[in-house]
């Protein structure tokens, strides 16, 4: 074996090493990329969960709080109307105890009723 020979098999070898290199390089920019765009996915994935539990639990809130809503809604009508009927049933009394002050503060002043 010549040094032509031994120089042709080193520049071979060399450039199979090269092209290996290369392919690995490749290979190394393909599955950094395919490993990225799986790590994006995968966070947007977690980011839609998350958004739809959140949206869930404020649902649920809300359902809660429009139940509670209801209620406080239900006795202040009940407490407003039992009001309401005391004050109707108080009415004729307290025209008739005006009636009697006004009566008497009339008669005080005109002298009647001495």
């Amino acid at each position: 074996m010549g040094k032509a020979d031994a120089l042709s098999q080193i520049k071979e070898a060399e450039a199979k090493a090269k092209k290996m290199l290369e392919e690995a390089e490749e290979r190394q920019r393909t599955i950094i990329s395919s490993a990225r765009r799986e790590a994006v996915e995968k966070l947007q994935a977690a980011e839609r969960d998350l958004r739809a539990k959140r949206e869930a639990a404020l649902d649920q809130e809300r359902k809660a709080l429009a139940v509670k809503r209801d209620e406080l809604l239900r006795k202040g009508n009940e407490e407003a109307a039992a009001i309401e009927a005391l004050a109707a049933e108080r009415v004729p009394k307290a025209k008739t105890t005006i009636k009697k002050h006004f009566e008497r503060a009339f008669d005080a002043a005109t002298g009647t009723n001495e």
